[in-house]
């Protein structure tokens, strides 16, 4: 993504704060990569370097089973720090922000749940142009993906395979055939990474001092990989 950095100033022109902002985030990456690339860190790192409790809370398997991340053969940076120890780091940088155990372990909650939301796939259903989840495998991923985002299966469940037509005589629910509630849970999984990336830059900036009211600002626009 693109960092927008605000360096704020007061009336009389002194530093008075500043703050990050989202510029371009890119959210097709948390679905879709092509090899050599990588997903987010994030997704790596858990992986990992979770602990066994961790492990076990968050239904975790090892990278090459999600497919959010086997579209790639690239696991880990070569030259770089294993996955396991960013994620220590991460851990660390957190505590220097402010988030506290009780924040941060949600965070991962979430990046399992994306996960296995990306293993939930679908077979036709019944009726014409319906589906339903396939298989045993997909299942206990929606019931892992539910557990961890703290909503109901059920729910889960019918927000992939329908959709709710809301018009002036009342709602209207419509059945996703199998390519369509697979956009439907790509477009999940993209819109839970997008707020939880905003909700972490708002505590960042909340961390580092912003000035709300500040009269003036400098910008700072830095895209990574562009020069």
């Amino acid at each position: 993504f693109g960092k927008f950095v605000e360096i704020q100033f007061d009336e009389s022109g002194r530093i008075s704060g500043a703050a990050v902002r989202t510029y371009l985030l890119e959210r097709s990456r948390v679905v879709q990569i092509s090899d050599p690339e990588r997903n987010y860190h994030c997704f790596y790192q858990l992986c990992s370097g979770a602990s066994p409790e961790e492990v076990e809370k968050l239904k975790l398997a090892p990278q090459r089973r999600f497919h959010y991340l086997n579209q790639s053969n690239c696991f880990e940076l070569p030259g770089k720090e294993t996955n396991a120890d960013e994620y220590i780091k991460t851990r660390r940088a957190m505590d220097v922000v402010g988030l506290s155990p009780e924040e941060q372990d949600p965070i991962f909650q979430v990046v399992g749940a994306i996960l296995h939301l990306g293993n939930i796939t679908f077979a036709p259903g019944k009726q014409p142009d319906s589906s339903k989840v396939s298989g045993d495998k997909s299942k206990y991923h929606l019931e892992a993906a539910a557990s961890l985002l703290r909503v109901d299966k059920k729910q889960l469940r019918e927000s992939l395979i329908s959709r709710t037509l809301v018009t002036r005589d009342g709602n209207i629910k419509k059945e996703l055939d199998p390519a369509a509630a697979l956009i439907s849970r790509e477009t999940l999984a993209k819109t839970i990474y997008a707020r939880l990336f905003d909700w972490l830059v708002d505590k960042v900036n909340k961390s580092i001092g912003q000035d709300p009211n500040a009269k003036t600002i400098i910008g700072v626009l830095d895209i990574y990989g562009f020069e």
